[in-house]
């Protein structure tokens, strides 16, 4: 039996941030991949992948991965170089939680907790069978033509995850992957991981076991305060993203993508691969509107450029996507009550706006 709950999320199909997309290039540029080639058919630039809380589709994330696996078609340093370049850092105020976990069991729960703040593809289940932990990585839903390099890249990253988190690193005692490996591919790995994978035995599935005696070992940085804090800021985040419900998400990536060029409907409904109409359907269905996802996303954008202190009212404008400074400048007094230039010299940040739904109206000030 499951010894901890399942995760909170069944598949891959979450935004995400684009910090993942942000690693892959990094990968690239180490094997000798263009940036540009990594980024074909994304609709993002190198620029894109630095702005802050930038949340992009899993398709734009798996398009990366395609550009990487044509450009190096040897599976072996792709998936290690990959799973390797991740690091608690890499996943935000869900590596600090982690971080701050006063346990291996309290890390992996909360993993499980969060999962869509993570870059996974494959679905993590967690047992606890007598003295050993094991988790399987469902890749049943995952693209057949990426399904062993996405395996490959999500096991190695577990590893190179809990290496950080527990001193000393920790060691698996078995790991088990379906449709087996070729030799050379085993080899790399067992350099990694300290053993050689084998093939999965009649349902075992892609698996990972190791010593349940690591569960209660204290972590490092463990702090119950610093953790409930953590938790509270992932539960707001997931919150967020999860209550916008599938479609206003999918919106809100497509409006960020395309802000320098407007992000009209007809663009971002094509992008998504349905008529205006039906988007205009879907949002209702969600109790939102187009108008109020486009005003949120030049909102929270708007906040944090102008809260550098480094780009003008004009620059900002500009980012966003709007023909005229003045207009930019009427949209933020409408939904903030406040100019882009008192915004910029206040020290706290723009108040919240509470956004009118079905209608698509105008937001009410908070």
């Amino acid at each position: 039996m499951p010894s901890w709950d399942a995760p909170a999320v069944a598949d891959w199909d979450f935004p995400r941030s684009a910090t993942g997309i942000a690693v892959l290039v990094e990968v690239g540029v180490r094997l000798g991949v263009e940036t540009r080639q990594v980024l074909g058919g994304t609709g993002l630039t190198r620029a894109e992948l630095s702005t802050p809380d930038l949340l992009v589709t899993p398709d734009q994330e798996l398009a990366a991965i395609r550009n990487l696996r044509a450009a190096v078609p040897d599976l072996t340093p792709l998936a290690a170089e990959i799973g390797a370049a991740y690091r608690v850092t890499t996943f935000g105020i869900l590596g600090y939680a982690l971080l701050s976990s006063p346990t291996l069991r309290e890390a992996i729960a909360l993993t499980l907790r969060f999962i869509d703040l993570s870059y996974a593809f494959t679905t993590p289940e967690v047992e606890l069978t007598g003295d050993r932990v094991v988790i399987r990585l469902a890749d049943e839903s995952l693209p057949t033509d990426l399904r062993a390099l996405l395996v490959d890249r999500d096991l190695l990253a577990v590893h190179t995850i809990l290496a950080e988190l527990v001193p000393g690193g920790l060691p698996f005692t078995r790991v088990a992957l379906r449709g087996g490996r070729p030799p050379e591919v085993l080899a790399r790995y067992a350099e990694q991981l300290g053993t050689t994978p084998v093939a999965a035995v009649g349902g075992e599935g892609n698996t990972v076991t190791f010593s349940a005696a690591h569960l209660e070992r204290p972590l490092p940085q463990g702090s119950p305060a610093a953790v409930a804090v953590a938790e509270s800021m992932c539960r707001e985040l997931v919150t967020t993203r999860r209550g916008r419900g599938p479609m206003s998400s999918r919106v809100r990536v497509e409006i960020t993508r395309n802000l320098a060029h407007g992000a009209s409907m007809d663009v971002v409904a094509s992008a998504i691969g349905m008529s205006p109409r039906t988007l205009r359907r879907h949002l209702s269905g969600e109790d939102t509107s187009y108008q109020c996802l486009l005003d949120e996303v030049r909102l929270g954008l708007a906040t944090r450029m102008l809260g550098t202190g480094m780009l003008s009212v004009e620059d900002v404008a500009q980012r966003l996507g709007y023909a005229e400074s003045s207009s930019f400048i009427h949209a933020f007094r409408r939904l903030t009550g406040r100019t882009p230039h008192q915004a910029a010299g206040a020290s706290r940040p723009a108040r919240g706006v509470r956004t009118s739904r079905r209608t698509g109206g105008d937001p009410d000030v908070g």
